[in-house]
């Protein structure tokens, strides 16, 4: 089933090609190829500077190093607020803009085009988009210079990029395409099992990971896939676990986070351990506190080390942080975040860079990129 590609969005495609060569390196070789060889970028001529206010709603780093941040500038919650795109190469030292869509930060507007998640799989290929609420995807392939918009045929729930080709979870179906390209199509949509579903998705190099409470899908090469039972660890206070992330270190070492939502700010939730790539798991030997909703889980890369979870409270947000393997937990509470801020974007680069999105400008609760540089046994807020 392919998809059809609706348009093509120019945005100012001479600056958002410098921005990107000098914040990724491009000099030398790559600086002096022509526009066909560096893969559509224009000329250099003067770099798009950072508005003053800019506050971050997502982010997407691809390295320590190398990250691209979606947020806006005067952002109120009566204002509808221009998404834009923010660049770094030294891991936030320094910033710069890069060419985004015309696009708004989701305010409750839906007349409006609008993006909450951003995913980049290098400097080229990247991806904007409105979780759950559209089939809407802007694509570039050209690191911002120009934009596509694709639609896939139900809302969005998640996405993310392999070394080789780029995810989306569509109405609890999976579609595919390779880096590079715009060729959407869903994945194994028929099976000796019936069709692919599911809500979950993670990657890690070639290797994908997509499943439902029920069963896990995996591949290591993006073409051949198995499916394996998950074993539920049950029910807590008679309500059942829900599957509500998937998180690998490697090819072979992957978490899964289950969760028992109970209202009122209260989730159990317990964490399975593979070493196997997902054929079998294990029940870690302790628990994550009990406080808050799920927002987001991460692992560091490379090997199982820690594992954290970001949840909401109605006070402090909280990451939870394990490393142990799950058998002990600490508690890190978000400053700026008193009242429920959203959070989002939590991931490690490296075995100890890490960052996540706490806030939400467009609905007025002020966004910060905060940073850990040890593995998230501290964290700082990121200036732009």
């Amino acid at each position: 089933m392919r998809m059809r590609i609706m348009k093509v969005l120019s945005v100012a495609a001479s600056a958002a090609a410098l921005a990107l060569l000098c914040l990724t390196g491009g000099v030398g070789t790559e600086a002096a190829a022509s526009p066909t060889a560096s893969a559509g970028l224009a000329p250099p001529v003067a770099a798009l500077t950072m508005p003053a206010g800019f506050q971050p709603a997502a982010a997407s780093f691809t390295s320590p190093a190398r990250g691209v941040v979606l947020g806006g500038s005067g952002c109120t919650i009566s204002r509808p607020c221009r998404a834009q795109l923010a660049v770094t190469a030294d891991g936030g030292t320094h910033w710069s803009l890069l060419g985004a869509p015309r696009a708004w930060l989701p305010n409750g507007r839906s007349n409006l085009p609008q993006v909450s998640r951003v995913l980049f799989a290098n400097r080229a290929d990247g991806w904007l988009y409105d979780q759950y609420t559209s089939g809407h995807i802007w694509a570039t392939r050209n690191g911002g210079a120009t934009w596509r918009e694709i639609t896939l045929p139900a809302d969005i729930e998640t996405m993310a990029a392999s070394a080789h080709a780029v995810y989306a979870v569509a109405g609890n179906a999976l579609y595919r395409s390779p880096l590079g390209s715009d060729d959407w199509a869903r994945v194994n949509a028929r099976t000796p099992f019936g069709p692919m579903t599911g809500s979950v998705l993670t990657v890690a190099g070639n290797s994908a990971w997509f499943a439902s409470s029920t069963y896990l899908w995996v591949t290591t090469d993006g073409a051949h896939w198995a499916r394996y039972a998950l074993r539920s660890p049950g029910k807590a206070y008679g309500v059942p676990y829900r599957l509500a992330g998937i998180a690998a270190a490697n090819r072979n070492d992957v978490a899964f986070l289950w969760g028992a939502a109970q209202g009122m700010y209260r989730t159990p939730m317990t964490v399975q351990i593979s070493v196997n790539g997902g054929r079998s798991e294990e029940r870690a030997p302790g628990t994550p506190p009990a406080e808050g909703d799920i927002a987001a889980f991460a692992v560091t890369p490379g090997r199982l080390g820690v594992i954290s979870i970001a949840v909401v409270t109605p006070g402090l947000d909280n990451i939870y942080r394990s490393a142990t393997l799950g058998k002990t937990w600490t508690t890190y509470g978000i400053p700026g975040t008193s009242g429920g801020a959203l959070l989002g974007s939590l991931q490690f680069m490296s075995p100890t860079a890490g960052c996540f999105v706490a806030g939400d400008p467009a609905l007025g609760i002020l966004g910060h990129l905060m940073w850990t540089g040890n593995a998230g046994r501290t964290w700082h807020a990121v200036r732009f």
